[in-house]
């Protein structure tokens, strides 16, 4: 049995079908017995690749934590350090295919949002906007907001320069029982309008239902859920929402 249920999706949004750009959103999710390690990109709308990047970015985030020690060896100080030597080797990755292509780093653009969780806590990384919510075992919930600069559609990237001054490491230090990540386009539906919550009349009625089915199922009812007509009305961008929560059986 799984210790955890996994629904996820990525679509393209309105905007970017209407000008033949492909989706520049990836997610990417695994289990290791206890563990479920999860990131969700959102590459820049105005790099050239940045398809690719964010791409990169979630598998190889993803991969190379589940490959780390078991979490409760590792102090905190060290997961951060671990965090900036795995970014720095996505940012050579990527650097390799910048001199392939004869462009600049940034054209690989992407945000981060991920975690890395166990059965007693675990953390939340997070660089740039998108958002994750974390539900804890005592009815509690903690939210890690996007980061945005001085206009609102200024954010940062694992590209960036500053990248370090902005990546944020959060212990969660109680036994978690769901987490959703999702990229900045589903946050005008599925947050409310503080982006301090969930928006309930959006979000419960989905997780009843993933609830009842596979996560094949799920992953694809989410999809149609996130391609539907009234998410396009209320925005054009291209669309990630990962939802996972304990297995109750």
């Amino acid at each position: 049995m799984n210790d955890w249920l996994i629904y996820g999706a990525s679509v393209i949004g309105a905007a970017h079908q209407e000008h033949q750009i492909p989706c520049q959103d990836a997610y990417f999710v695994r289990r290791k017995g206890e563990y479920l390690i999860a990131a969700v990109c959102d590459g820049a709308g105005s790099s050239r690749y940045s398809e690719q990047g964010a791409k990169l970015a979630a598998r190889l985030f993803t991969l190379r934590i589940t490959e780390w020690p078991d979490i409760y060896l590792l102090t905190e100080k060290q997961v951060k350090q671990g965090v900036y030597q795995l970014l720095e080797d996505i940012r050579l990755q990527l650097a390799e295919y910048a001199e392939i292509n004869q462009c600049e780093l940034n054209e690989y653009a992407s945000t981060l949002v991920a975690c890395w969780i166990g059965d007693d806590g675990g953390y939340l990384f997070h660089l740039g906007d998108g958002i994750a919510v974390v539900e804890f075992s005592d009815g509690t919930s903690y939210v890690s907001q996007p980061e945005n600069g001085e206009y609102a559609n200024q954010t940062w990237f694992v590209t960036s320069e500053s990248w370090q001054e902005h990546l944020r490491v959060i212990p969660l230090t109680k036994p978690v029982t769901q987490v959703v990540l999702m990229s900045d386009g589903v946050q005008p539906f599925a947050m409310n309008k503080n982006a301090d919550a969930l928006y309930e009349p959006f979000i419960q009625p989905v997780i009843r239902y993933l609830k009842t089915v596979s996560e094949d199922a799920g992953s694809e009812a989410l999809a149609g859920t996130l391609a539907d007509s009234r998410t396009h009305s209320i925005t054009g961008d291209d669309k990630t929402l990962v939802i996972c929560f304990r297995n109750e059986e």
